[in-house]
């Protein structure tokens, strides 16, 4: 009987870790004006988008056994390759940065797929080391914006973004990612 690793490689996690460190990053910042707060934007998207890339890069390298019968499932029924493809990478995105154990999936189907984070490494590093004002700012969504982006779009899928909560105001941040609504009723996942 074939032996199968079901996890996450956790050596993939480690090094994206090491590659991206978040405590690195926001000491690299510079967050010091208001104006350098709203410029760090730029810095955010560019970490986030590197992160996604490397991390899709990595993860097709080293499938896991529960993304090669996933794939396998969706080619055979032609549903759920919206979120289920992009989910893995949006879970090795935040598990290689973040001091969470899994990402807490909120909503998972063939329109919407939401998640939570309950802590943030950046958030709280960027509160740490430029106050609190700075990080109530938020300029740190930016990051997880552009790895929704990049993930999705890499994946060819149009979606909508939206951040339902934030650490500043709620003390936790709740991503939800629909397809692109075309109408009241019609949803289009895929570009067109």
């Amino acid at each position: 009987m074939d032996r199968y690793n079901f996890d996450l490689d956790q050596e993939l996690l480690k090094e994206l870790a090491e590659e991206f460190d978040p405590l690195n990053f926001v000491k690299g910042l510079r967050l010091n004006e208001p104006k350098d707060v709203e410029d760090a934007r730029a810095s955010f998207e560019r970490y986030g988008t590197h992160l996604a890339i490397k991390g899709i890069k990595k993860g097709e390298e080293r499938p896991d056994r529960i993304y090669e019968v996933m794939k396998e499932a969706i080619e055979k029924t032609g549903k759920m390759n919206f979120p289920l493809i992009p989910q893995k990478y949006i879970e090795i995105a935040y598990l290689s940065i973040q001091p969470i154990r899994r990402l807490w999936i909120l909503s998972n189907n063939d329109r919407v797929f939401s998640y939570r984070l309950n802590e943030c490494t950046i958030y709280h590093a960027i509160e740490k080391g430029y106050g609190e004002q700075k990080a109530k700012k938020m300029v740190c969504k930016y990051l997880c914006f552009a790895i929704i982006r990049e993930i999705f779009s890499h994946f060819g899928f149009n979606v909508d973004t939206f951040l339902d909560a934030n650490m500043a105001s709620h003390g936790k941040c709740q991503f939800r990612i629909e397809c692109e609504k075309r109408d009241k009723f019609k949803y289009m996942c895929f570009y067109s």
